[in-house]
């Protein structure tokens, strides 16, 4: 058994729909499950003005029944606020105005790769579903997953390394659940365990908010006490550091991911990999982690760290384009966007690799319901142990 999930709706359309496919039955959820992480999702300062209009209620269709999933396909909406104001251009019937065409690709975004793709003059069309307003159903859907991780005693956490160039000083070597505890306390405005940064990355986004400029930023994704095994080397799309990096490379305005630290300067001459040690009551265990917990394209019980880069968002930024009407050069209109969105970037990886480590243990573990699955998960976590 695996998970999978579809998503659809547009930016400003009636709603966002998701589907999750694959979940035991049994699994404890309740509905401020949803609304926190919800929640957290509009977190971060710099935030566009979107986040005052949404509310992202999730409604629960199907899958749930007094609070347990039911091993039947999960679905769920959440209704766009803003479509109130869109009828004309979003309504699914009905003849839309000339006047609501967007005729002039947003640099940077899907609109000119979109729009010649599917033959449209209009990139609306294609920049309401392309938009990252699409991943607030990719969050919602991971709240079934990150329940069954934390029956499991999986436990797991995002962070903002960096804004605009200017890093946060993190030590991955420290516990991860310390880390998680440092980064809990800045959730609110940056999601970082360096609350010393704070100050200039506020004043940085007031400057470009000012501007008209946008920040990108790196964030990671730590996920540990997972079991050795998850992921295979036979073939290459069953590498679960392959997955994870199309996964992460799915969020829009991401341009990079990688996994563990190998990309820093000092960590680039030397015997590529961590020493493997044993201990009686310990069982096997690396010195070091800079394979980010992933070797050969499994788990090793190390803590799994994913790091990825997102560039800056366009939108209010003035970058020259091409009419596609005219195919005069034209800069396109102004577009609402948010300043930085890098916790929220965070949440939605910190999302997406949930959903994946809850599959890859379901396909470990087999089972319909969470019983079996806990028991199953125990005693091959005992076997592999080695002690």
């Amino acid at each position: 058994m695996t998970l999978r999930y579809l998503t659809a709706g547009e930016s400003h359309g009636p709603a966002l729909v998701g589907i999750l496919d694959g979940m035991p039955a049994g699994v404890e959820i309740c509905e401020d499950d949803f609304t926190r992480l919800m929640r957290r999702r509009w977190s971060g300062y710099g935030r566009g003005q979107r986040r005052d209009i949404e509310k992202d209620q999730v409604e629960v269709l199907s899958g749930i029944v007094a609070g347990k999933t039911t091993g039947s396909p999960i679905s769920l909406l959440i209704r766009n606020q803003d479509f109130d104001s869109n009828k004309s251009t979003m309504a699914p019937f009905g003849r839309t105005s000339s006047r609501s065409k967007i005729t002039v690709p947003l640099p940077g975004h899907a609109d000119f790769a979109g729009a010649v793709k599917f033959g449209f003059d209009d990139c609306r069309l294609i920049r309401e579903r392309a938009s990252a307003r699409e991943t607030a159903m990719r969050v919602a859907l991971s709240v079934p997953a990150r329940n069954l991780l934390q029956a499991l005693d999986i436990s797991f956490t995002c962070l903002v390394e960096s804004v605009g160039g200017i890093a946060a000083a993190i030590d991955y070597n420290q516990d991860p659940e310390i880390l998680a505890a440092a980064t809990a306390e800045n959730f609110e405005e940056f999601l970082t365990p360096d609350s010393s940064v704070c100050d200039k990355w506020k004043e940085l986004i007031d400057r470009c908010a000012s501007e008209g400029k946008s920040l990108g930023g790196t964030a990671a994704v730590i996920f540990w006490n997972l079991p050795v095994g998850l992921g295979c080397h036979t073939q290459a799309d069953l590498r679960l550091d392959a997955i994870i990096a199309g996964l992460i490379m799915s969020i829009p305005a991401v341009k990079s991911v990688e996994i563990g630290c190998f990309r820093e300067p000092g960590r680039q001459i030397g015997a590529g990999g961590d020493a493997l040690h044993y201990q009686d009551g310990r069982g096997f265990f690396h010195s070091t982690n800079s394979a980010g917990g992933i070797e050969g394209g499994m788990t090793n019980a190390e803590p799994l760290v994913v790091r990825f880069h997102v560039k800056p968002l366009p939108g209010g930024t003035r970058v020259e384009s091409v009419n596609l009407e005219t195919l005069a050069p034209e800069f396109p209109a102004f577009y609402r966007s948010d300043t930085q969105i890098m916790p929220a970037a965070a949440l939605v990886a910190e999302s997406m690799v949930a959903i994946e480590i809850a599959s890859q243990l379901l396909k470990m573990t087999g089972g319909a319901d969470f019983d079996t699955i806990s028991e199953r998960f125990a005693s091959e976590r005992l076997m592999k142990k080695g002690g």
